[in-house]
């Protein structure tokens, strides 16, 4: 294998089960917020999104790491990079229109200083909660792993390991940590561990590690039958230390086995869901595969355009059919607004992002 960088053109093919899965966790994110007494819902959409951003950054992140003679920063660099031009714009337009709506809502600004944390992704990397823009806190998660990982594999294949090993190695690291973490700031009293950054990096690892198992198995069709079970049985002690120990919302954001389980749960799943056909319905697939695209864009302003059609139907929502109205129509806008920000402002970002590097 020659050592110089060569860019490659790949060619992405749209998986319509991990489609499905992303469009579900959405849905579920949206009903959790739509209607109050469901927040719970939320809940298994945010985890069911971090197992599968780890499920398909750990195969880009293992077949880069993998295929490479070294692990060097210029690859670091680049992944880098492929993640920002994706994640970041979109990020940074909300953030600043949610500066724009917090100040409509309250008429006052956050403070300077808090605001700048928002900058880097800090609002929540130790303690609490966002205090606007509430919905970033486990974008913060994602984007510090995206980070943080490639920088702890880089150090550990220095050691001298095999690549397995010192992939292995990398994702024990950040297993470990999490819950150590989790443990320290559940004994300091810390409420919700959940949404706190460092705490919960082992919600995005799992994907990565079910990736790494798979790539060194020649049985996949009958291990992926077996580990969708397996997750199956984990998603049900979860929903029982959920539902049937009568565990509160605020009771699941900061118990370690629920905390653990659920993330590793839907992980496991991915493998086998990755591999399912479309429905015969056409206009079936094609609305799921939509509202996949437009995911993102619907996770950041669904809250927004929610509280714009609360307030400016403010005056028929005291009856059941005028609230059901007003969020019925608040929804409609999102999907509209989200897939217009898709088409006009995500893919074109995208697109300018960096060829993938790797030799030749």
């Amino acid at each position: 294998m020659q050592n110089n960088p060569t860019v490659i053109k790949q060619e992405h093919k749209r998986s319509f089960g991990l489609d499905l899965v992303r469009a579900i966790a959405i849905s579920l994110v949206l009903i959790a917020h739509f209607a109050y007494k469901f927040e719970h819902f939320g809940f298994w959409g945010v985890e069911m999104f971090f197992a599968l951003s780890g499920y398909l950054i750990g195969q880009i992140l293992w077949k880069s790491f993998s295929s490479n003679d070294d692990w060097s920063f210029k690859r670091i660099h680049n992944f880098w990079s492929r993640r920002w031009w994706r994640t970041l714009p979109n990020y940074y337009l909300f953030l600043f229109l949610m500066l724009i709506f917090h100040y409509w809502q309250h008429g006052v600004l956050p403070s300077l200083l808090r605001f700048s944390y928002y900058l880097w992704f800090g609002q929540n990397l130790l303690s609490g909660s966002p205090e606007f823009f509430g919905v970033s806190w486990s974008l913060c998660i994602e984007e510090w792993f995206y980070l943080s990982f490639p920088i702890v594999l880089f150090l550990i294949s220095k050691i001298n390991l095999s690549k397995r090993v010192s992939f292995s190695v990398t994702i024990f690291v950040f297993f470990v940590f999490s819950v150590i973490m989790r443990q320290y700031l559940i004994n300091q009293g810390v409420s919700h561990p959940r949404g706190i950054t460092l705490a919960r990096l082992d919600a995005i690892c799992f994907g990565v590690m079910v990736v790494f198992i798979f790539s060194g198995n020649v049985a996949r069709n009958q291990l992926k039958k077996i580990f969708f079970a397996l997750g199956l049985l984990l998603f049900f002690i979860s929903f029982y230390l959920v539902y049937l120990s009568g565990l509160t919302y605020d009771e699941i954001k900061e118990n370690q086995f629920v905390l653990t389980l659920t993330p590793l749960a839907f992980a496991f799943m991915l493998p086998f869901i990755e591999n399912w056909p479309g429905l015969k319905l056409k206009f079936v697939n094609t609305a799921i595969t939509n509202i996949s695209l437009w995911s993102y864009s619907i996770y950041l302003s669904h809250i927004p355009v929610l509280f714009v059609c609360y307030e400016v139907f403010s005056f028929m929502r005291a009856s059941s059919a005028g609230n059901l109205f007003s969020k019925i129509l608040a929804l409609g806008f999102t999907i509209i607004i989200s897939a217009f920000i898709y088409k006009k402002f995500e893919v074109p970002l995208t697109k300018r992002r960096p060829k993938e590097v790797t030799n030749s």
